[in-house]
């Protein structure tokens, strides 16, 4: 057999492999969403319920019922200061932190911008379960000039959560930051899905930097002995619930304005 067919098979293989895994964590998280009546249970968004319904991150709702999915963006937004009262969500997929931001009672508003037209009727199902549809404002894509929807005293007063595959770099630019100098940014890096990412990331950091101080945040442990609901899965189970599948470690940054 040839080194060629023999490399074809084994990329064949992995492949094979990341999709079997990736069907096992969303059934996983069927599972303990029928457990834990599709109800966060843990954290910050305890009490906040999921519909069946769903668009994005079916295979990560476990995680999130647990409160544990990308803990260390939540753990960091929700160590925020008082006064940044107001949630902006790019991205929003089904919501979990446009509402769940709402359940944690540390925002009083929330916007969130979600380019699919189903993530946002899935938003808007998930923001009726949760009583929260006079608090939360929905729109579609966000452009440059998104801001614009949103009153000058919330977006001085905001959280913004940037997570959109990667056209955060097409977003985020010098003008657009510095409409923004008066939030807290948070940012989900996906510069490793391009050939030019070290360069777009040091742009990014270069359009960033005069109105704000950086910090970097990566995806750490997790804790999983504290969750009776795991108690009867085997090791490899309870872990895939707590995988968030990502082909590398995650990384975000947290952007907060000068002078505060």
């Amino acid at each position: 057999m040839g080194l060629r067919k023999i490399f074809s098979m084994l990329l064949m293989d992995q492949r094979g492999m990341s999709i079997a895994i990736h069907k096992k964590r969303k059934l996983l998280s069927q599972e303990l969403s029928a457990v834990m009546n599709n109800t966060i249970k843990y954290g910050p968004f305890a009490g906040m319920i999921f519909s069946r319904d769903h668009w994005w991150g079916n295979s990560d709702r476990g995680a999130m019922l647990l409160g544990i999915y990308e803990q260390e963006i939540l753990n960091s937004i929700m160590s925020v200061q008082k006064k940044y009262n107001v949630f902006i969500d790019l991205g929003a997929a089904d919501g979990y932190y446009s509402i769940g931001s709402l359940i944690s009672q540390k925002f009083k508003v929330s916007y969130a911008f979600e380019i699919s037209i189903k993530g946002r009727e899935v938003i808007q199902k998930n923001a009726a379960l949760n009583n929260c549809t006079n608090k939360l404002h929905v729109f579609g894509e966000a452009t440059k000039v998104f801001y614009r929807n949103i009153p000058k005293k919330d977006l001085d007063s905001a959280v913004i959560l940037i997570d959109i595959e990667g056209a955060e770099f097409s977003l985020l630019d010098s003008e657009l930051f510095s409409n923004l100098k008066k939030s807290v940014i948070f940012i989900e890096l996906h510069d490793w899905i391009f050939k030019d990412g070290k360069k777009k990331m040091t742009e990014l950091l270069s359009d960033a930097k005069p109105f704000f101080k950086i910090s970097t945040l990566a995806t750490t442990s997790r804790d999983l002995s504290k969750f009776s609901e795991l108690f009867d899965y085997e090791d490899s189970d309870r872990w895939l619930i707590a995988s968030e599948g990502r082909p590398k470690l995650m990384t975000w940054l947290r952007l907060d304005p000068r002078g505060t």
